[in-house]
């Protein structure tokens, strides 16, 4: 008993665990609006105010000088005619007159076409084309919006500034995702059979062929869950037509047959076209989007600042099980991160939120300050890079760019002898996360705002972070198959970098994780196999949020320093074990949290 309360002490010596109190290092801000005696005295609201300085309110109108009407152009309401001609003379015409301009639609249902034959995502094949845009409104007055082929996005906004695209509802007709059950599994046990149910295209459709497709064992009970204790996506070989309605499934991986049983619902998805795509653009918001239907990511693209989504829900209509065959906002290498709010998203197929910068390969290292890169993102002169070496886990430098023309990338400080692929090796995206590479910590989605989201029933991750600056507060995650707030390097796909400097507070996650068994919340530092043991994610706040995990620890922290975990309630199904675990961790302070005693040091 004596050596029991001795190990027991030394534990919470090692935890600091204390009043409440910590010293958080900040991150020399983009702006620096803050003293560093502000921060000390009240580091909360330091922190807040930085954030909210340095990331404006999201775009909710414009002081429009002209409305321009879609029905002017051709665009009749109801009247099962290809309405894109006559929106893209509208749009044409907003381009030429002097803004504000206000696009409008009435109530009633358009309906939109494929322009090429062949299945093509792309700007041309898109209802709503915005290239070279500012200042314009597109006001659907709650039109119905119904798409005709699943390749065809919503929007796709390209080199624009300051649009606002709202009040839509959108549909596919046909869906871009086929749903049935499970009848029989085939006797050589190589796959099953499964009965289409009515309304939706065959599994075998040519759309399907044309794109990423796979298929998920559903809750059909529980709408947008996935059954639980199976994997979470299966690859299939093969699908024949059986006739009257009956598909013979061949899976790719026949060990996996063990996860059927008849009567089993299987959605197959087709990864494709989004509600909102956007690229090298700023200031953008989709307000008050209902969606039913997404072949791909409701919201995605790369190199967009300040994007906004107010005010937009995911939703399962009828029988369907799915909404999306991806994420619901999916932020990459912006300068300033994403504002959402009062958004409601069911029934995705990936991550309700995932923001991150892509790494920067080295393809010659001239000198220690001097290279050329291979980026898929702006660098600019004064951007802060964080070299990686993914093998040992360890930051080998962090700098400043000088400059950066055509390829090559001059420095302010110099980098090691790197690890980097032979001289004129190709590129490999995926393949090359095995060498050294950089990312650009200016180009990472830092600044965002995430509140008062309801996020539920769908597949893995509520949120996705590897951004700093960042305020996650009074949003409700559940039913999601994996963990719901999810803080991390991801080495092996790979995307970065680390997240610091944030609040998480008033929250709740609860039936998350039942797929693996996983953690409501995860923060850690990885490398390419296993953890780092020098913490990247730093500077953190978890104040005030409800985790009720299905059975396993409620929090999971690995590679963690600097963080204030206070008046939080912890819980699981798991009666016994720790509700938290910590490892290559330091300077963790808790207080006054529920079950707080239930900790784990691996």
């Amino acid at each position: 008993m004596k050596l029991s309360l001795i190990v027991i002490i030394l534990l919470l010596a090692c935890l600091k665990i204390s009043a409440y109190t910590v010293e958080i290092d900040p991150i020399t801000p983009l702006t620096n609006y803050i003293s560093l005696g502000e921060w000390n005295t009240d580091p909360i609201n330091a922190l807040r105010t930085l954030i909210l300085k340095n990331r404006p309110l999201p775009l909710t109108n414009l002081n429009v000088v002209t409305h321009v009407n879609v029905a002017d152009f051709g665009a009749i309401a109801n009247d099962g005619k290809d309405d894109r001609a006559a929106v893209s003379a509208a749009i044409a015409q907003a381009k030429l007159m002097a803004g504000p301009v206000q696009i409008d639609f009435v109530s009633g249902v358009y309906d939109f076409f494929a322009v090429t034959p062949e299945f093509s995502v792309s700007i041309a094949n898109t209802v709503i084309p915005l290239q070279d845009c500012e200042k314009l409104i597109i006001d659907g007055h709650d039109a119905e919006i119904m798409i005709h082929r699943q390749d065809v996005s919503f929007v796709w906004i390209w080199s624009s500034t300051n649009l606002i695209i709202r009040n839509f509802y959108i549909d596919y007709n046909s869906l871009p995702f086929s749903q049935g059950v499970v009848t029989e599994i085939i006797p050589d046990k190589t796959g099953f059979l499964m009965k289409l149910d009515p309304g939706f295209p065959a599994p075998n459709d040519s759309f399907f062929e044309s794109c990423d497709s796979w298929g998920m064992l559903k809750n059909a009970a529980q709408p947008g869950r996935l059954k639980a204790n199976v994997s979470s996506f299966f690859r299939y070989a093969d699908i024949l037509d059986e006739s009257s309605n009956m598909f013979r499934v061949t899976l790719a991986n026949t060990d996996q047959i063990s996860s059927f049983e008849v009567g089993d619902a299987f959605v197959i998805n087709g990864r494709s076209a989004a509600i909102g795509r956007y690229g090298r653009s700023e200031n953008i918001t989709f307000d008050r989007l209902t969606i039913y239907a997404c072949p791909g990511s409701l919201f995605v693209g790369s190199q967009t600042s300040k994007l906004n989504v107010l005010n937009c829900n995911g939703q399962l209509k009828g029988n369907r099980l799915i909404v999306s065959g991806a994420d619901g906002v999916h932020c990459q290498s912006a300068r300033i991160g994403p504002w959402i709010e009062n958004c409601d998203f069911e029934g995705l197929s990936d991550d309700c939120l995932n923001i991150y910068g892509l790494p920067i390969y080295v393809l010659e290292q001239l000198s220690p300050t001097q290279m050329t890169v291979y980026a898929r993102a702006s660098i600019q002169p004064g951007d802060r890079l964080a070299f990686f070496n993914p093998n040992a886990g360890r930051i080998m430098q962090e700098t400043t760019v000088v400059s950066y023309s055509g390829s090559t990338l001059v420095l302010s400080d110099p980098v090691e002898k790197m690890n980097i692929a032979p001289v004129g090796t190709p590129v490999d995206v995926r393949g090359w996360k095995i060498y050294d590479h950089a990312y650009n910590l200016d180009t990472i989605g830092n600044y965002f705002i995430y509140r008062n989201n309801h996020m539920h029933d769908g597949r893995r991750y509520g949120i996705f972070i590897k951004a700093s600056y960042g305020l996650v507060e009074n949003n409700i995650f559940e039913g999601l198959s994996r963990t719901g707030i999810v803080l991390e390097n991801n080495c092996n796909w790979p995307e970065g970098f680390y997240a610091q400097n944030l609040i998480i507070q008033n929250n709740r996650v609860s039936e998350c994780g039942y797929g693996n068994w996983d953690p409501c919340m995860a923060i850690s530092s990885l490398k390419l196999t296993g953890f780092m043991e020098t913490p990247i994610q730093k500077n953190m706040y978890l104040l005030n949020n409800t985790f009720n995990a299905v059975t396993g620890p409620a929090l999971e922290l690995s590679g963690v320093s600097n963080m204030v975990v206070k008046g939080n309630t912890f819980t699981s199904g798991s009666t016994t074990g720790p509700l938290i675990t910590i490892q290559h961790s330091g300077n963790i302070i808790l207080t006054n949290n529920l079950d707080q005693g239930r900790i784990e040091f691996r």
